[in-house]
């Protein structure tokens, strides 16, 4: 087994143009959300303009950034107990605007990947791309336009410096294989981020199943607040219908808006995630147009599954995932915002919840040989799993620790809205140890649903 431990990140600004890879984007699909409704699947609702709403974090660096950069001389390094320490190179590499295709090699490493006008870059359809070890591609975007991207009457907004970065688009094929000794790097010498990597649907399948193996993922800040799924949810958003497969990865430092901090698994069968560690991320809600009494949908601070099926989440290690949610907030000052824990007089569902995974109807799932460790949720249920809309038996628990995670209310899983069966399985040999739910010891499971121990 192969564990990452997170530290500080070392990074140079730099940017030296050497060789272009460069054509249009094609134009974005619509997203074929299945004809279940957003409400249900924790979806942000439109912000009603039709487009893309104003910009971002106000200059937030989310957790983990660690200050100003220093420039250093390349690729991973060892860091001892700390963890691998990233060194993006001040010159040389390879400059991509356009599109991602073929392989990528550690003598064109590192890429640094600016986009198109739009700051998209695309894997396109028919085509594959080959990520070799020790690789290091490096989304830098345009720093100078999201250092400008700020609002004169409004420099604290929250929707600030967010026209420079850079999203890459699956609709071909990606292969990342990585080793142990020289890991893949997806990250962003950008001090404001980037926007992930997201799937498309169906219109990401047909050119074979996606592969993530010994990789470290980092720096992405999906904080479009109330915009749409691509921009909001997931840092890599897997929307495929097929089976994804992650091992031997970390995924470190990534801020989502609507749910799923580092990873959101929608749609896909048959998926497996193991070996890995979810390490201080989080899903932030800043809802810009919430009022009094409204209610946040809010999960998952580090992965979620999300109408998927016969899912393994395995051996892996959650440390210091968080939900957050504010409401109303237009500044850098949030205020917190109450989430409603089921069963509640007004009769809300909180469609979220878990500070390191949400499920939302789940089948055949399973959770085994985990480590779940300081998770949180700052007000709300689930301090570490919130599974919500459950047929039988649709997740299985087994072998799992759950230490020293908190949450505002319910226990360290919650299930919620169960079809009448036994729909969540906790087998005797999971381990929860100093958990807490508003500051006193926590049930370790509670909602609404039945409860079978094997």
């Amino acid at each position: 087994m192969v564990f990452f431990r997170s530290r500080s990140v070392v990074l140079s600004f730099a940017l030296v143009a050497l060789v272009v890879a460069c054509s249009s984007s094609p134009d974005e699909p619509g997203v074929d959300d299945g004809g279940l409704p957003d409400a249900g699947d924790g979806g942000l609702p439109d912000a009603g303009d039709g487009g893309r709403p104003p910009p971002d974090d106000g200059g937030d660096p989310g957790p983990g950034d660690g200050g100003d950069p220093d420039p250093g001389d390349g690729g991973v390094s060892d860091a001892g107990d700390g963890g691998p320490i990233i060194v993006v190179p001040g010159d040389g590499g390879t400059v991509v605007t356009g599109t991602l295709a073929g392989t990528l090699t550690v003598a064109g490493s590192p890429y640094r990947v600016i986009g198109d006008a739009n700051g998209i870059v695309v894997i396109p359809k028919r085509q594959v791309l080959t990520v070799q070890p020790g690789v290091v591609i490096d989304f830098v975007g345009r720093p100078d336009v999201t250092e400008a991207d700020v609002e004169a009457q409004a420099p604290n907004s929250v929707m600030n410096h967010q026209k420079g970065r850079v999203e890459m688009r699956v609709y071909g094929a990606i292969q990342v294989r990585g080793t142990a000794e020289a890991p893949v790097v997806f990250t962003s010498t950008n001090p404001y981020g980037w926007w992930g990597l997201n799937f498309y649907g169906a219109d990401s399948v047909g050119d074979g199943d996606p592969v993530f193996e010994h990789m470290i993922f980092e720096k992405v800040r999906k904080n479009e607040y109330n915009g749409t799924r691509e921009w909001t949810r997931g840092a890599l958003w897997a929307y495929y219908p097929g089976p994804v497969t992650i091992r031997h990865a970390l995924f470190r430092d990534n801020v989502s808006a609507a749910k799923c901090g580092a990873l959101d698994l929608m749609f896909t069968v048959a998926s497996h995630v193991e070996d890995s560690t979810f390490e201080n991320n989080r899903t932030s809600e800043i809802d810009r147009f919430a009022q009094t009494g409204t209610s946040s949908m809010a999960g998952g601070g580090a992965m979620c599954v999300t109408h998927g099926r016969d899912s393994v989440v395995s051996r892996n290690v959650f440390r210091n995932n968080g939900l957050e949610a504010f409401g109303g907030a237009v500044t850098d000052h949030l205020t917190p915002r109450a989430i409603l824990a089921w069963p509640n007089p007004q009769n809300t569902y909180d469609l979220g919840g878990g500070g390191a995974l949400h499920y939302f109807q789940p089948s055949n799932d399973l959770i085994e040989n985990n480590v779940f460790e300081g998770n949180f949720v700052t007000q709300g249920p689930a301090s570490v799993i919130y599974v919500e809309d459950v047929g039988t038996r649709g997740v299985t628990l087994r072998g799992n620790r759950f230490t020293s995670n908190r949450a505002g209310s319910g226990g360290v899983v919650v299930c919620n809205r169960g079809s009448g069966g036994v729909e969540l399985v906790v087998a005797t040999d999971n381990v929860f140890t100093g958990n807490t739910a508003n500051g006193k010891a926590a049930a370790n499971v509670s909602g609404d649903c039945t409860t079978a121990a094997q």
